[in-house]
């Protein structure tokens, strides 16, 4: 309370920062360590039903397994009918609203260390100008008057930097759990495409091979 009572109207300002970010980290943090991430057992299920086009199978084992790569898998999957550009096209999509949804509150987080020593800051003006007010009023005969205003000028920079430094490594911490992610999503959509691709041209090669054997022989 004594500090409460130093720092002032900032410091309070500060103190509610902290808890935002603080609940902010957290349930990131628990968002994020609820998302599976092993994806090879998936992709050895959705290869296999791809080679041997039963996309139903497919589709039903991204569901089964959930996360952001099956999420993303399901969501190309499932326009697999409609050609390849179309499986681009989803995959592309779905990236998108993934990156958006393990993304949510880390902007924020950003924003709070750096407005953090700002605040610390503005406290460091607003107690100075506190001090010389006091200065102005009673001289500098008496250092006891002076105490508040530098007392809110110190804690509120403290506290600015002791909000700020934390914040700041909890955003980029999460910030590399979701870029792993999202590379994890990149490195199986190629794998999902190189796969989609390489069924495709063996369907064709079967094709133009049967058309060769059912072909009518050419007259002597």
């Amino acid at each position: 309370m004594n500090l409460l009572l130093t720092g002032g109207p900032v410091l309070v300002a500060i103190l509610l920062v902290s808890l935002y970010a603080l609940y902010l980290f957290f349930e990131r943090l628990f968002k994020l360590s609820k998302e599976r991430m092993d994806a090879d057992k998936l992709m050895i299920k959705v290869n296999a039903a791809v080679r041997e086009r039963n996309l139903e199978l497919a589709l039903t084992s991204c569901e089964q397994h959930g996360g952001p790569v099956a999420r993303v898998l399901k969501s190309a999957l499932s326009r697999l009918p409609y050609g390849r550009s179309a499986v681009e096209s989803a995959f592309q999509e779905a990236s998108l609203e993934e990156e958006q949804r393990l993304t949510r509150g880390l902007r924020a987080l950003a924003t709070i260390a750096q407005i953090a020593p700002l605040l610390g800051l503005l406290g460091t003006v607003t107690g100075m100008i506190i001090a010389f007010a006091e200065i102005s009023q009673q001289g500098t005969g008496d250092p006891a008057a002076l105490a508040d205003g530098i007392g809110q000028a110190l804690v509120t920079t403290a506290a600015g930097l002791i909000v700020a430094i934390p914040t700041l490594i909890g955003h980029n911490y999460l910030a590399n759990r979701v870029d792993h992610i999202l590379l994890e999503i990149d490195r199986r959509r190629e794998e999902l495409m190189g796969n989609v691709v390489q069924v495709v041209a063996a369907r064709r090669d079967g094709k133009e091979r049967v058309e060769e054997n059912y072909a009518p022989a050419k007259a002597s």
